[in-house]
């Protein structure tokens, strides 16, 4: 599968990525493991997911497919907004959402990192610096490549 480089930092991806965001509602995890093991054995690198994708579900299926495969041969791509739990911090872009978020979000993928970490959708309740902040924090600390 033909291969780019991912924005300036010199991360190399397949041109082609995975969306999972039917993993865990549509598509169950037998299923959604083939899908996963047919890409990736087509040259694929690139598993695109999110936090309100089934509630947390396909972070989920793909954390346990990827507990059987060398991490560094996959770029995991997931996104924050949605709401995971009730509560009035529970979506956005927030730093104290975001924050929460992505603790959930590696504990889902039974990862310690997240390689591209994004906003699922605007948030006009929240500053742009605040949210930017917050992303460059979680990079700071590690959790996000």
């Amino acid at each position: 599968m033909e291969q780019t480089t991912l924005g300036r930092h010199g991360l190399r991806v397949s041109r082609l990525w995975l969306g999972a965001m039917t993993f865990g509602r549509e598509t169950d995890e037998a299923e959604s493991r083939r899908i996963l093991d047919r890409y990736v054995d087509a040259g694929g690198t690139v598993i695109d997911t999110a936090d309100g994708y089934g509630a947390g579900a396909s972070e989920e299926i793909v954390g346990r497919w990827l507990a059987g495969r060398p991490r560094h041969d996959v770029v995991i791509a997931t996104k924050a907004w949605f709401p995971t739990r009730e509560g009035p911090n529970a979506s956005g872009l927030s730093r104290a959402h975001l924050v929460e978020a992505v603790d959930a979000s590696l504990r889902r993928l039974g990862t310690d990192h997240i390689d591209l970490y994004q906003a699922h959708l605007w948030d006009d309740a929240t500053p742009l610096e605040e949210t930017l902040g917050t992303f460059e924090t979680l990079v700071a600390a590690g959790k996000v490549r």
